[in-house]
């Protein structure tokens, strides 16, 4: 059980990283955001539409690449409702169904053939529908193909934990399970 603690801590721990190193690209996105606004403003001769899809380029490279630390952290969407009155204890053997029998098959089915979307991108040149549009569409695609991968590794995470946490005998604050309602210190 100690192995298998410490390979969760590990994964979250290289998912937190990566969340975290990919947070530097809220402030390249705001920056772009920035330069696009004022250029519109004062009627700059530069490329509207590229610094358009380089927006959500950036937008989805930060959101791909912290989805396997959300749900390491529980900050994903729950409906809570029907669990809110369960024990931890009980929660934590749902937690363990929704792992193995629909979150890890059907994120590692889409992770997989993910990697077809990127290849097939790549093969074909793809680049924006727009004539003035940015090219090399593979390259936004590949980061969000390794946030799925990322989300997967989330999930084992998580899955470790709460296997440590059921067969085990550790406690809650021992494995760091974060699973059920979560309150947000703000």
């Amino acid at each position: 059980m100690n192995a298998l603690q410490e390979m969760s801590e590990s994964l979250r721990r290289l998912l937190e990283v990566v969340a975290r190193a990919s947070g530097w690209l809220l402030v390249v996105m705001a920056a772009v955001t920035c330069f696009d606004v004022l250029a519109r403003k004062i009627g700059l001769p530069v490329p509207l539409t590229q610094l358009q899809e380089l927006e959500w380029h950036f937008h989805a490279a930060v959101f791909s690449l912290w989805m396997g630390y959300g749900y390491t952290i529980n900050a994903h969407p729950r409906v809570d409702s029907f669990t809110e009155q369960l024990t931890l204890r009980q929660k934590a053997w749902i937690e363990l169904a929704g792992c193995l029998l629909l979150a890890l098959p059907y994120m590692a089915l889409v992770a997989y053939y993910s990697w077809s979307f990127v290849t097939a991108s790549y093969a074909v040149h793809e680049q924006s529908p727009s004539t003035v549009g940015l090219t090399h569409r593979w390259i936004i695609k590949s980061i969000y193909a390794a946030g799925l991968w990322l989300v997967v590794l989330g999930i084992l995470s998580v899955l470790a934990r709460v296997i440590v946490f059921l067969f085990g005998g550790r406690s809650q604050a021992e494995v760091n399970l974060q699973i059920g309602t979560t309150t947000l210190d703000v």
